[in-house]
């Protein structure tokens, strides 16, 4: 068994840049995993759609270019977070795969020998914040106010302005996201009312499984 595990983090947008490695340091400690560790960055694919679109090596776009990126740096296990938007609804519509299967797919036929897990936050990243508000506003990340109706968060298009109401001032996604991660709970309540957020925790638990599995 290996002394020092290293997970890397692959995602879209800038908040999730270091919001996601603050989110896996607080799971790591919460499960007693002081042998993992993340850098303080996640790798980044700029731009909505960059790790959804088909394979572009020369323009760097697709999920198989950054999982390539990832797996240069040799680590024992790579997370892929992304936002749903609208796609997984539109696929629920249709006779298409899951995005998050099909992603899945093409990031392991990529680099076959490090186990990887990918989690599409529904609809948003944003959206665990208002899953959790209680949990924030008991660690005074937002200020005390009504309580926010749970239900259907998910279905919610633009979490940022229940959000930004909730503050009393803008949202930024760079400063608040990395900042109310560190309030989110890793509880099976969270995990019944966000099914996006019980993956991300199941894909945690696969995640680290694996990657102490590797000979």
């Amino acid at each position: 068994m290996k002394g020092r595990y290293r997970i890397l983090a692959i995602v879209e947008g800038q908040g999730e840049e270091r919001a996601v490695p603050v989110l896996l340091r607080r799971w790591f400690r919460h499960r007693r995993y002081h042998n993992f560790e993340t850098p303080d960055l996640a790798i980044r694919a700029p731009g909505s759609g960059a790790l959804k679109c088909a394979h572009d090596a020369d323009e760097d776009l697709g999920i198989e270019s950054y999982v390539e990126r990832a797996a240069a740096e040799r680590p024992d296990g790579i997370l892929v977070l992304l936002d749903a938007d609208d796609e997984c609804l539109e696929r629920a519509r249709s006779a298409r795969k899951g995005l998050g299967p099909e992603l899945r797919d093409r990031a392991r036929a990529i680099a076959k020998h490090i186990p990887i897990e990918v989690v599409i936050a529904d609809r948003e990243y944003e959206a665990w914040f208002l899953t959790g508000l209680a949990a924030l506003r008991k660690a005074g990340k937002v200020p005390p106010g009504a309580p926010f109706e749970v239900g259907g968060i998910e279905s919610i298009r633009d979490c940022k302005k229940p959000l930004r109401n909730i503050l009393g001032r803008p949202y930024e996604p760079t400063i608040d996201q990395p900042d109310f991660t560190q309030a989110l709970p890793f509880t099976p309540t969270m995990s019944r009312r966000s099914r996006s957020y019980g993956e991300l925790l199941r894909a945690l638990d696969a995640l680290t499984r694996a990657a102490r599995a590797r000979v």
